[in-house]
């Protein structure tokens, strides 16, 4: 019985808890003092969820399940109880009764009174599972799991050991002692789902993944490489959205973590969330809880990037909105009534950066004709200034005033006039609107976010409409098509008035059509070249009438006006473009023109309908209506007065 209690003396205390049990004691040699009294204690923490397989001897060589595997993170502590002079006193052959660990420990941790007998300090397990204590005298210490790793559900209970202790068969001493606690652990996962807010899947966007510290005063950034905070997902972690914009995470221990976005890859005008978090626990029973609700393995968390968007549009002469990419034609000196659709961003209130530009091509815009509205309603007044910039406008929206709009659209429109020296033909005459907005939104307090160092940035979005104009070229000739050009014969062009417009009083003696009024297009007379050419540009399509008010002497004034149509058709072919300068700011062009195509035109290329007009030589009726008429009229009825007197003076010569 002495004998079994002086191994019992020498082997760890909390067997069970240590997954080591007593043994059979047998005779044990006296401890050596060749050994300097120095020994060594050597920890083997590994995690293991299943049934206890194996007796702990305190050899090395001692086996651990094989699906058991080293714990990195733990921390241990020992504190020296009792001296060699104590232990040789277990070891006599009059042996006291082993010590209980509750004389030492309460509550997990060491009593005040033996505080003060700590060893070194912590060890920490490393990714091998081992802490290693060297250079011990010969006692009894107390071991405490001081550091729990997260993902272990309870820390090992403290235990005593004898360094050194006796051999299974008591024959010798074991001055290197090996232990092998266990701790049973628990694992959470999260799939993290990336997609634009126009549901487009989104590959290629970047997060960081952190974990709380466990006194709640910060965040560290953990990956299978870093091993912090003990996390073990299986690999390294690949935190970049795959083709379905998705992310798995598995292995993460108990804890609270958060997800934040550090760049949104290759997925153009999104704009990248650096500064939301979102936070998920995993708890002890490893479960994972997010947004209140908790799952019994992972859980999904749906993530959405916005991308604000404009679209230009202009509205043609018969009241018809044209979609982006298409275009209308209007006249120099025309009011043109043009809309821009914004589509605001969800998160606007967090942005530094949200304007429009408003750049017209040989147009001027009417800043007293802007209206701002959404859902039909003037937006507020405080939520945006604007100012006239050259032709055009800037309009900039405040965000912190635009939460009322956020995820909606803004409309604005107004009308610009048709400046002269507008551009006829393909080319066109643009009127281009200009988006800018900040690209990232990052933390403002945050000193664990990693993105605190970014720097704000500006993407832009552009998007323009067309308007058109034609022109009528008119080609004077002598006596037929063929004829010799005639210079120096001068014209004017009418139009039909636009509602509201005072026409000229003469159109009847011009020869115009009845029933309508009247306007004329060029301010001073259009005179033909010495090609017998001469032209108008600026016209829009519509029905116009030319009248000849002097022509080449010799030759006859024209009897009527010449009537010219204008029905120009146009295509257009455009194409949307990304560019990405240097500092990474990225421009959306919309709709940019790469092909016009003219049909019922002369000059399909360049939009000009040629008109010949032929004068001829000789005598000729004059224009049905004009002062020639009245002439020849008077001059027809004092020959027929003549003729009259001229009668009757016969008749009374006949009769004398």
């Amino acid at each position: 019985m002495k004998k079994l209690k002086k191994f019992l003396a020498g082997v760890l205390t909390l067997a069970m808890a240590m997954s080591m049990m007593t043994i059979t004691a047998f005779a044990a040699p006296t401890i050596e003092d060749s050994k300097d009294g120095k020994a060594s204690l050597t920890v083997h923490k590994y995690e293991y969820n299943g049934a206890e397989v194996n007796d702990g001897t305190g050899s090395a060589n001692d086996t651990v399940p094989t699906d058991a595997k080293p714990l990195a993170g733990a921390g241990f502590t020992i504190y020296k109880v009792v001296d060699k002079a104590g232990m040789d006193a277990y070891y006599s052959s009059n042996p006291t009764s082993l010590p209980d660990i509750s004389t030492y420990v309460e509550n997990g941790a060491i009593k005040a009174a033996y505080a003060g007998n700590q060893v070194g300090s912590e060890i920490v397990t490393g990714a091998d599972g081992l802490a290693e204590f060297t250079n011990l005298e010969f006692c009894f210490y107390v071991v405490i799991e001081t550091t729990k790793p997260a993902a272990v559900t309870e820390a090992v209970a403290p235990f005593l050991v004898s360094v050194p202790m006796t051999t299974v068969d008591g024959s010798e001493w074991l001055y290197d002692v090996h232990v092998f606690p266990k701790n049973g652990t628990t694992y959470g996962g999260v799939t993290l789902e990336k997609s634009g807010n126009d549901g487009t899947k989104l590959a290629g966007v970047t997060f960081a993944l952190q974990k709380q510290k466990e006194d709640a005063s910060g965040w560290v950034t953990i990956s299978k490489a870093s091993g912090a905070a003990g996390d073990d997902t299986g690999a390294d972690l690949n935190l970049v959205t795959n083709a379905e914009g998705i992310i798995k995470v598995e292995g993460l221990s108990q804890g609270t973590y958060r997800f934040i976005e550090t760049s949104v890859g290759s997925n153009n005008n999104y704009i990248m969330d650096g500064k939301t978090a979102y936070e998920f626990t995993v708890t002890d029973k490893g479960t994972v809880i997010y947004n209140g609700a908790e799952a019994s393995d992972s859980v999904k968390i749906d993530i959405k990037n916005e991308k604000p968007d404009v679209d230009k549009q202009v509205t043609d002469k018969d009241g018809n909105l044209k979609d982006p990419g298409e275009g209308a034609d209007y006249s120099v000196g025309d009011k043109i009534p043009y809309t821009v659709t914004i589509k605001v961003p969800a998160n606007i209130v967090d942005l530094k950066v949200f304007k429009i530009t408003d750049t017209p091509n040989n147009l001027k815009d009417d800043m007293g004709t802007i209206k701002v509205q959404c859902d039909g309603t003037d937006v507020a007044a405080a939520a945006y200034t604007k100012t006239e910039a050259g032709n055009g406008f800037v309009m900039e929206f405040v965000p912190a005033q635009m939460a009322a709009y956020a995820g909606k659209t803004i409309v604005v429109t107004y009308e610009a006039t048709l400046l002269e020296g507008a551009v006829t033909g393909s080319t066109g005459n643009g009127n281009k609107a200009t988006l800018e907005y900040s690209n990232n939104i990052l933390p403002e307090d945050d000193p664990d976010n990693p993105n605190k160092d970014e720097e704000p940035k500006v993407d832009k979005v552009e998007d323009s409409a067309t308007v058109f104009t034609f022109k009528v070229q008119i080609l004077k000739k002598a006596d037929s098509e063929n004829g010799t050009p005639l210079k120096d014969v001068e014209f004017d062009l009418y139009r039909e008035a636009k509602a509201g417009e005072t026409g000229v009083t003469n159109a009847g003696e011009l020869g115009l059509p009845s029933g309508k009024d009247w306007v004329k297009v060029n301010t001073t007379p259009l005179v033909t070249d010495a090609n017998g050419e001469v032209g108008q540009s600026g016209l829009s399509n519509g029905t116009y009438y030319l009248v000849e008010l002097k022509t080449k002497e010799g030759y006859n004034l024209l009897k009527a006006p010449v009537k010219v149509e204008l029905k120009v058709q146009y295509t257009i072919t455009t194409k949307d473009e990304y560019t990405t300068t240097a500092d990474g700011q990225t421009t959306l062009t919309k709709h940019e023109v790469e092909r016009v195509e003219f049909t019922g035109a002369t000059d399909n290329a360049q939009g000009i309908v040629v008109s010949t007009v032929i004068n001829k030589q000789g005598f000729e009726l004059p224009t049905t209506g004009g002062m020639g008429t009245f002439l020849f009229t008077f001059v027809g009825i004092a020959m027929m007065a003549a003729a009259v007197i001229l009668f009757f003076t016969s008749k009374k010569k006949e009769a004398k």
